[in-house]
């Protein structure tokens, strides 16, 4: 593809730091050829890389949904980011901020051009369900679905377990799902970990060929490069330290 690439991203609460932002921004800038715009959609911009295109959330209705529920991603899909001072357009490229870039990712604008493509989630192969930490989607295709969410929120909550679900059915009903080749998003629980009774002797390891690798959960990325591993509710996970994180996380300011 040729012409400007539009990289989204969302940040709000306080679960994730600028770093996280920062870091994906970095990762994106060294990864990526041609020119770019990175969008950062947050409801606190300050410490962010003045590069990055830090916008206000996006309006949504999301009823009684947890304040920091993924649920609100569907607001990517709102016809509100093609007016000022969004002004997006055509393809758009959506990353979670907890996860590292680790090698050239021009080939996600090239592959299946004009298709809605997303990872198929690890853990529900051949299910139909897909992983929202990286999907690409034409955004004026995608408004019939947040008007979808917001007319009928409640009922979807009862029907779908979470956004990705959701979204991945809708965008089924209307087109094909494209997955990512599977070499290049990774889950570094799923395929950097080692066993269970060998991860006190042995160290995460990169997958090849892998270009993004997510971090969905515990551990987040600065956590697994000191081997520190606690689950929401405070249970500690046995691991030694991923050191290479250390040289692929880079949340500096330049």
């Amino acid at each position: 593809m040729t012409g400007m690439k539009t990289i989204l991203c969302m940040k709000w609460g306080t679960q994730y730091g600028v770093d996280f932002v920062n870091q994906l921004y970095n990762g994106v800038k060294a990864n990526i050829t041609g020119d770019f715009r990175f969008v950062c959609l947050c409801d606190n911009a300050d410490g962010l890389n003045p590069a990055i295109d830090a916008l206000p959330l996006p309006d949504i209705k999301l009823g009684d949904a947890r304040e920091f529920t993924g649920w609100r991603k569907i607001s990517s899909l709102s016809p509100q980011l093609t007016k000022p001072p969004y002004n997006m357009s055509g393809t758009i490229m959506f990353f979670d901020i907890d996860m590292i870039i680790t090698d050239n990712i021009d080939e996600l604008w090239d592959y299946e051009l004009g298709a809605f493509c997303i990872i198929e989630n690890w853990t529900q192969q051949g299910r139909g369900i897909g992983n929202s930490s990286v999907y690409r989607y034409e955004l004026e295709q995608m408004h019939d679905i947040f008007h979808d969410f917001e007319s009928r929120y409640n009922d979807i909550y009862n029907e779908y377990d979470n956004e990705q679900m959701y979204l991945t059915a809708m965008v089924a009903k209307q087109q094909d799902v494209k997955w990512w080749p599977e070499a290049w998003c990774k889950s570094f629980k799923i395929h950097c970990m080692p066993s269970r009774l060998l991860r006190g002797l042995f160290s995460p390891k990169m997958p090849e060929n892998c270009k993004i690798l997510v971090f969905h959960g515990p551990p987040k990325p600065t956590d697994a490069a000191i081997g520190k591993w606690v689950k929401h509710n405070g249970q500690k996970r046995m691991m030694r330290p991923a050191k290479w994180i250390t040289d692929l996380w880079n949340p500096k300011i330049s």
